[in-house]
C-alpha cells in the first residue's frame, strides 16, 4: 500500500509538472522554501524574453501576506518589482541568453524590502505565542511589453530567482507563453 501511495505522489507530481511551466526541480526547491527565513534585500529575478519584448518595472509582483484570527495582525502586500540597470549578468545568466534575447534583472526596492523584512518578523512573532493564521508568499507576471519587432509567434518567456547572494539563479518558469497569459494580442502593451 505504501508503495501505490508514493507511485500515486509521483505520478501526479510529474502531471503537475507537465501541466505547467515550472521545472519539478524548482517544485522541489519550492517545496522546501520558507518565506521567512530568506532576506528579501537578497532577491533577485531575472526574466528572458525574445526580440521584440521588454520588462519593465511593476510588470512583476510579489505578493506577501500573512491572515490570523485578529485583522491587526494580518496583512496582505504587493510589491512591483523594480528593474535593476546596475546588477551585472552573471554567466549562469549570461549562457541562457541568445542572440535577441533581453535579459532583465530585477529587485525589490530598499523600501518594499524593509517592509516584507518587518512583516517576516512580524509573523515569526506572531507564531511565538499562537499556531494559527496563514501566509502567502507568490511571484506573479503581470504582464511584459511589446515593440515594432514583436512577433506573435515567439512571446515566451523564463524566469530565474535568486533567494540568497551567495547562490546561483535557478529556473522558476519556463517558456512561459505570454500571448496565453494576456488572452489576445492586444491586450499585451505597446513599450511606447
Amino acid at each position: 500500500m505504501t508503495n501505490l501511495k508514493g507511485l500515486i505522489i509521483v505520478a501526479a507530481t510529474l502531471f503537475i509538472s507537465a501541466c505547467t511551466s515550472i521545472p519539478l526541480s524548482t517544485m522541489y526547491k519550492m517545496m522546501n522554501f520558507s518565506p521567512l527565513e530568506f532576506d528579501p534585500r537578497e532577491l533577485v529575478v531575472a526574466v528572458k524574453v525574445p526580440h521584440g519584448m521588454k520588462v519593465r518595472t511593476g510588470d512583476l509582483i510579489v505578493d506577501f501576506g500573512f491572515k490570523a484570527k485578529g485583522a491587526k495582525d494580518s496583512f496582505k502586500h504587493q510589491f512591483l518589482v523594480q528593474v535593476s540597470p546596475n546588477y551585472q549578468l552573471p554567466p549562469e545568466l549570461a549562457k541562457e541568453v541568445s542572440p535577441g534575447d533581453n535579459m532583465t534583472i530585477l529587485q525589490l526596492s530598499k523600501e518594499d524590502a524593509l517592509t516584507m523584512y518587518n512583516g517576516q518578523q512580524a509573523v515569526k512573532k506572531y507564531r511565538e505565542n499562537s499556531d494559527d493564521g496563514a501566509g502567502s508568499f507568490g511571484l506573479k507576471v503581470e504582464s511584459a511589453c511589446r515593440d515594432e519587432n514583436f512577433s506573435i509567434n515567439d512571446s515566451k518567456l523564463n524566469i530565474y530567482v535568486k533567494l540568497e547572494k551567495d547562490e546561483e539563479f535557478f529556473i522558476f518558469t519556463q517558456d512561459l507563453e505570454l500571448v496565453d497569459m494576456s488572452g489576445a494580442l492586444e491586450k499585451i502593451p505597446s513599450c511606447s
